[in-house]
């Protein structure tokens, strides 16, 4: 276990088969105006020139950057959660390879979180906050201003069910507080959640909307290219309607609907399990994770009282589910 005594934020940079950008997103975080922040970096076994480049900054900037030795993790999300586990500091962000962060990003996220925490009265201390992106692409050439948007999100949509439903926070936009960051590491199974971003935003909501603060502005160039593990995807609604009529024609369309709300009721049925959570949102928690017991009308009936329902084509559940 490593304490981040000397500075106040700990970033956790995930790695791997980065040699293309990761010394650019590196150089990024040097320039940030908010100076209390150390960067620890894993990589998770890459085979070209990426180790050969950290250990070069790492060498060159000792003051704001090392290397956490470890095994290889599998993935970006296994990654981020070994990290958070090694590190212990007061607040915490993550950091993706391929991203550029504008100079200015950790010092209007923190600004936020003490905000949102000297706002917030309640017994919890456990808070989070996101900022949004601008999508790019390998160039940094503006594809969106917004990523939140890009994705058909909306960034004020924070309600824990809503968050479960339409996640608007890449997990490279988010800082949270030690509170949080110990609520997370009581996941019993990360098979259960697709990444790590919606896990901590959605602990964070779960605690109360006015446990997650909003940075409702570009902080970063989010980079589009072909070996991104989860990016940004939109289409046209033309190109919605196809697609959907080709998957009632195959049959799929009903699958792939029921699977999106599975993933809900897992991730719901981790955090249910969280024992630090409030007692009234775990009962809602572990009543959504079972809700296929239901029939489908008080299916429907639960998803309207407690707010489960999209940004966008929410009419298909009532359908569907």
């Amino acid at each position: 276990m490593i304490k981040n005594n000397a500075k106040t934020i700990a970033i956790l940079m995930a790695t791997y088969n980065g040699e293309k950008y990761v010394e650019e997103m590196l150089r990024s975080l040097e320039k940030q105006t908010e100076d209390d922040f150390f960067c620890y970096i894993h990589d998770d076994g890459s085979t070209d020139q990426t180790m050969h480049i950290l250990k070069k900054w790492v060498e060159d900037h000792p003051y704001h950057f090392m290397i956490l030795e470890g095994q290889a993790q599998g993935s970006a999300k296994d990654n981020f959660f070994w990290m958070l586990a090694q590190v212990e500091s007061d607040y915490y962000m993550f950091a993706d390879q391929d991203d550029v962060w504008m100079p200015d990003k950790v010092e209007k996220s923190f600004r936020k979180m003490k905000q949102t925490e000297t706002l917030c009265q309640d017994k919890y201390q456990a808070f989070c906050v996101f900022t949004d992106m601008q999508v790019v692409d390998e160039n940094l050439q503006e594809i969106a201003p917004s990523f939140i948007r890009y994705i058909g999100r909306d960034p004020y949509r924070t309600s824990m069910a809503e968050i479960i439903m339409d996640n608007p926070a890449a997990g490279c936009t988010m800082l949270f507080n030690r509170p949080l960051r110990d609520a997370a590491l009581e996941l019993r199974d990360p098979t259960k959640i697709e990444m790590h971003d919606v896990w901590i935003l959605a602990l964070a909501a779960a605690y109360g909307t006015e446990h997650v603060g909003v940075v409702d502005e570009a902080c970063a160039y989010y980079r589009q290219h072909a070996n991104n593990e989860m990016g940004a995807r939109t289409e046209s609604k033309a190109d919605k309607i196809k697609r959907n009529l080709i998957d009632l024609c195959s049959g799929r369309f009903m699958q792939q609907k029921r699977a999106f709300l599975q993933k809900g009721r897992d991730l719901a049925g981790q955090m249910y399990l969280v024992d630090a959570l409030p007692e009234k949102q775990k009962k809602i928690l572990e009543e959504f994770s079972e809700i296929g017991k239901l029939s489908k009308w008080q299916r429907i009936k639960f998803y309207k009282k407690y707010g489960f329902t999209r940004n966008q084509g929410t009419g298909w559940m009532y359908l569907w589910i």
